[in-house]
């Protein structure tokens, strides 16, 4: 599990959405919309968790500059080879 310093820092590199307060909301690079308190559940629609930019099999690190935040959704379809970033709206 990453340290919290990690979870903080990794959190606010996502995007400011307009109209939330974006010390509970933020966006993926896929334009999905993530909550701070969801990290790592899977089970919900705001689900985020840490993402390798580079993946480590491609000759990434583990530092901070190749962490992004990612939703969970779009993190699993990212690592089953669809390579497309899901944004839903509500």
């Amino acid at each position: 599990m990453p340290s919290q310093r990690v979870i903080d820092a990794v959190w606010e590199k996502g995007r400011r959405v307009p109209g939330y307060d974006p010390t509970q909301y933020r966006m993926d690079g896929g334009g999905r919309i993530i909550r701070r308190d969801e990290f790592n559940n899977q089970r919900s629609v705001y689900g985020w968790c840490l993402h390798y930019v580079r993946p480590l099999w491609e000759g990434g690190d583990q530092s901070l500059s190749n962490l992004t935040p990612m939703s969970c959704l779009n993190k699993m379809l990212s690592l089953a080879g669809l390579n497309r970033q899901v944004a839903i709206t509500s």
